[in-house]
């Protein structure tokens, strides 16, 4: 009999219920014709681009001129965060008078370097607003020229956010060919609710499942089961979120179905407290979950169908094997075992055929990335830093500069950003680095914050 269950922890249906509302969808349509310009779409030029507030008729400016420099705030930090473009500071962009996309005052933004200007108009529609963007050259043979224009229905004046991200998206997709990941998620584990664990010695605190979004904001409890939660894991398809829980004893693996939050547990356990499993991780189709287990008399990693259906062991070895993590095609798996002495970093087919060792150093919570690399935990010693092994330039190379312990990598949906634990800080926090390793941003700043996981672009 199987023994990871599926459950939706009765506490948290409120958050669920708020999280997967049946509110409009945000409906983009064209506005007029856009020209993009061989400069702009270059992807080896990176254009230099201003975001000023948003335009608001004077009768709507006692209501949506909040919302008007919201937008553009959040806009501006979505664009930046990809760094396809050179953002000009909002503050400098504020000395050159708002105006229609057809009145730009092109010598003045010219003046402070700007090849093009985002031009955005919101306009009240009943309780909504619409959002209408403009992007327009104002450089060269190009100045006055659109290449890009959307109109964004059903956008929330209270919450900005969900519009400026799609408009981020959509942008980078449509001027640069990138996916974006402004409208991604990351869960991850906090205990900063947390109270004392009845039965631990000491002050153990519970540890819950948060997610929030991909830059930090909107941090929202999942779990509350007064616990030790760890180790959540996206599905591929964004309805279901996987996670290790001692709620019921030892560690065992849930499966939360996040658009049926009035799911009750539906596979209970198999009653064998011996046994332990952990780290989930889900194959890229979405129909298997890899984990590690000890049902074998140690710890193996093992592959089920996403129900718990059908266990079998991969590795079956007398050596420590666990933190699996598939290949974006989902014909192989990495994972970590000490079969070789150490916690080194091994890959196999699905099958569990083919063993190769990729790493030989100790390593641990191994990543796959969609752009060809493997980032993981490296290190011995009282700290830990985040490395990749990179196929298509073979070898270790080490991505975080020594500062504090750092570890749990998971990788960004288009596989340019990596966000993982650190403790630079002081306490355990969760933070972004891009795939370079530069770009560091704190994403949480209260209690301890742990194994991060990102999940993947939202459903159409």
């Amino acid at each position: 009999m199987t023994r990871y269950r599926f459950l939706v922890a009765a506490a948290a249906a409120a958050v669920l219920v708020a999280v997967t509302s049946s509110r409009p969808a945000l409906r983009a349509t064209p506005l007029g014709q856009n020209d993009v310009t061989i400069t702009l779409s270059n992807p080896a030029y990176h254009p230099r681009l201003a975001v000023p507030d948003f335009l608001v008729a004077d009768d709507d400016k006692a209501e949506l001129g909040g919302a008007a420099t919201a937008v553009a705030d959040v806009l501006w930090n979505d664009l930046d965060f990809e760094r396809e473009f050179y953002l000009i500071g909002r503050k400098v962009s504020a000395r050159v008078p708002l105006a229609p996309a057809d009145a730009l005052p092109a010598d003045r933004w010219t003046a402070l370097g700007a090849d093009a200007v985002i031009v955005g108009t919101l306009v009240r529609t009943g309780n909504d607003m619409a959002v209408e963007i403009r992007a327009i050259s104002v450089k060269g043979d190009d100045a006055g020229h659109q290449f890009f224009g959307v109109r964004y229905s059903h956008c929330k004046p209270d919450d900005v956010r969900p519009c400026a991200h799609q408009i981020a998206d959509d942008f980078h997709k449509q001027v640069r060919g990138l996916d974006g990941v402004a409208r991604t998620k990351l869960a991850f584990v906090s205990d900063r609710d947390g109270g004392r664990l009845a039965g631990r010695p000491g002050r153990v605190a519970s540890k819950e499942i948060y997610w929030s979004d991909y830059d930090g904001a909107n941090q929202t409890r999942f779990t509350s089961n007064g616990s030790i939660n760890m180790s959540p894991a996206w599905s591929p398809d964004n309805r279901h979120l996987a996670y290790v829980s001692w709620m019921n004893g030892p560690p065992d693996i849930f499966v939360a179905d996040l658009h049926k939050p009035e799911r009750k547990p539906d596979r209970p356990g198999d009653g064998n407290v011996s046994v332990q499993d952990w780290s989930p991780a889900w194959s890229p189709d979405g129909k298997h979950i890899a984990f590690a287990s000890t049902r074998s008399g140690n710890l193996d990693v093992w592959v089920a169908d996403a129900d718990g259906d059908h266990a079998m062991n991969l590795t079956n070895n007398p050596a420590s094997d666990g933190a699996p993590t598939w290949s974006p095609d989902g014909t192989q798996i990495a994972f970590t075992s000490d079969r070789g002495g150490e916690n080194e970093l091994y890959i196999m087919s699905a099958s569990g055929t083919g063993l190769t060792k990729l790493v030989a150093q100790q390593v641990d919570r191994p990543a796959w990335s969609s752009l060809g690399f493997i980032a993981f935990t490296v290190g011995t010693g009282p700290g830990h830093d985040i490395a990749i092994w990179d196929f298509n330039n073979p070898g270790v190379k080490v991505l975080t500069d020594g500062v504090g312990t750092n570890e749990d990598p998971a990788i960004a949906p288009n596989g340019r950003h990596i966000a993982f634990d650190t403790t630079r800080w002081g306490r355990h926090q969760i933070a972004i680095i891009d795939r370079a390793g530069g770009g560091l941003r704190q994403i949480t700043t209260t209690g301890n914050n742990q194994f991060p996981s990102w999940g993947p672009m939202p459903k159409e």
